[in-house]
């Protein structure tokens, strides 16, 4: 645990705060590039990366109060982010629709984009676990295993003195998997949008997963019957979000595979 990076003239500089802007960093810089080799304007492009930006924070930070509003004991707690405090599939919520809306004002092609992004946002959330792990936030449950974590007694957010689930680095490998699967598969797509769902598809999968490790704070659960067991929210997002984007990948591939007339 790292939660302060360095201190500038007396101001902390957090771990979390600058890994989260190395990954918006590189995450644009991956858009641009691929952007700029199918001919797309730069700047329409750098307007669309930045207002889908904004727009996923802000849907990020809402749903997680929304789930944690024992969290927020003042006004000012909404815009803090140091210490984390971000939902990812809220970022989904209020960002995919803001890209739609974006993208069609652009005259961008959508479907085109969004498998560019598919190429990008894995690598940018991988970074983003790296900070969560170094904040102390989102961490997972108590564990005897070798990859166990100790966070230091004073942890203000993760439990400190007990070894857990290094859930954050789990997730972090799990991502940049996809993000090497996803590039690799970038230049055998089939169909346009068929990179993102790829993406959406095996993330879903990892988070389904990677829920199960996970200790902090309450998770939201939901279908209390299914199976005999609850669900978190994210995992039922997941299973959502997995069976929409497998079918979707199906039926473009089966027609990207048929014969033109």
């Amino acid at each position: 645990m790292h939660p302060v990076l360095f201190e500038l003239g007396g101001l902390e500089i957090h771990t979390y705060g600058a890994l989260g802007a190395l990954a918006f960093v590189v995450g644009c810089a991956l858009v641009l590039w691929r952007s700029h080799r199918l001919g797309l304007d730069f700047n329409q492009v750098a307007d669309v990366i930045f207002w889908m930006a904004v727009s996923g924070l802000i849907g990020a930070r809402l749903i997680f109060v929304l789930q944690q509003p024992s969290s927020i004991d003042r006004l000012g707690d909404l815009f803090d982010l140091r210490r984390g405090g971000l939902v990812f599939y809220g970022s989904f919520v209020v960002g995919i629709p803001a890209g739609f809306l974006l993208m069609w004002r652009s005259k961008l092609p959508i479907f085109a984009m969004w498998d560019i992004f598919g190429t990008a946002w894995p690598l940018s959330h991988a970074i983003s676990r790296v900070g969560c792990f170094a904040a102390g936030c989102c961490w997972g449950l108590p564990s005897a295993g070798a990859l166990a974590t100790t966070f230091p007694e004073d942890s203000p957010l993760a439990p400190g003195g007990v070894p857990l689930h290094p859930v954050q680095l789990y997730e972090a490998a799990a991502l940049l998997g996809i993000a090497g699967i996803t590039n690799l598969f970038y230049r055998h797509r089939r169909f346009d949008g068929q990179v993102c769902l790829l993406y959406l598809l095996l993330y879903a999968v990892v988070r389904s997963i990677t829920e199960e490790f996970r200790g902090d704070l309450s998770r939201g659960y939901f279908l209390p019957e299914l199976l005999g067991r609850s669900l978190s929210y994210s995992q039922g997002m997941s299973l959502v979000l997995a069976v929409v984007a497998l079918a979707v990948f199906l039926v473009g591939a089966r027609r990207a595979s048929e014969p033109t007339q």
